[in-house]
């Protein structure tokens, strides 16, 4: 059990990760679109009917706008799984502290639980103490 929470701990993490890169990404690229759009499109030209011919007459601002709404969606989507990792964590870790009573039924084996809990909170940040961290 605790080897499994390791691995959902580690899962959980790189998902993290993995949303942090999406959103910086997709952060960065709507800004620069953005200013983009202002520079080139809106400031020289004077209405609104030229601005947006000006936008749909060159394929490239549609081709980025779809990269950039398909990275949203993969932030969304990565969130949801890096959820879901949060949650299964979070459940195996106070079944964990629930159990443990059980899985540490001798009294040296309830002595040595501490150690573990211990190396457990230093190595890997899991706290195995309360349910509430």
């Amino acid at each position: 059990m605790l080897f499994s929470v390791i691995e959902k701990k580690e899962k959980w993490e790189r998902l993290k990760i993995k949303v942090k890169v999406l959103q910086v990404f997709t952060s960065v690229g709507f800004a620069v679109f953005f200013i983009y759009i202002v520079w080139k499109l809106i400031i020289p030209n004077e209405t609104i009917t030229s601005v947006t011919a000006a936008f749909l007459g060159r394929l490239e601002h549609l081709y980025i706008l779809l990269l950039l709404f398909t990275s949203y969606g993969g932030i969304l989507f990565y969130k949801n799984k890096c959820d879901k990792a949060e949650g299964e964590f979070h459940a195996l870790r106070c079944e964990i502290i629930q159990k443990s009573a059980d899985l540490w039924r001798g009294e040296q084996e309830w002595n040595e639980r501490h150690k573990w809990f211990e190396i457990m909170k230093t190595k890997y940040g899991i706290n195995l103490f309360y349910e509430n961290s």
